[in-house]
């Protein structure tokens, strides 16, 4: 009988946390997948998309420091140097690589890409937008899908 018990109490689990034990078996088949999908990709993929992610975060630091300093006028090393410093901050393996003006000149190039950015979507928001907006709109160009490049083509051509 013991052994009766023990079904019937697996049983009696299963009935009662059914939904729970299905969610959790589809997200761990998403986990995997993701996962594989992943350790498939080439390297050259795999660096692609971690430029691709410091690309998105130094647009989100300029971003910010541009907010921070914007009542300064001459602050663009200050400004930089935070932007360069916060990065070796989140990506400490920046840090370990041997060619560090590579990497340095690399962050500038991107930064400088940033800086491009961001005047490019200043100047489309400028026509009449309160401080009200322009605050959504400095959080909004965090996600990638909002700005997709194409802005940038019309405010430089």
């Amino acid at each position: 009988m013991n052994i009766m018990n023990g079904i019937n109490n697996f049983l009696r689990f299963l009935n009662d946390n059914w939904t729970s034990i299905v969610v959790c078996v589809g997200l761990l088949v998403g986990l995997y997948r993701k996962i594989k999908a992943f350790i498939l990709k080439t390297d050259a993929e795999k660096i692609e998309i971690a430029k691709t992610q410091v690309y998105q975060t130094i647009l989100r630091i300029v971003t910010k420091a541009e907010l921070d300093f914007e009542d300064w006028n001459s602050a663009g090393s200050v400004k930089r140097s935070q932007v360069i410093q916060e990065i070796y901050n989140r990506y400490p393996i920046l840090g370990k690589i041997l060619e560090q003006d590579e990497v340095i000149a690399w962050i500038d190039d991107l930064i400088n890409d940033s800086l491009t950015e961001l005047e490019a979507i200043n100047e489309k928001n400028e026509g009449g937008v309160d401080d009200e907006d322009n605050d959504d709109v400095v959080e909004g160009m965090t996600h990638s899908d909002e700005f997709d490049g194409e802005e940038l083509e019309d405010a430089e051509g």
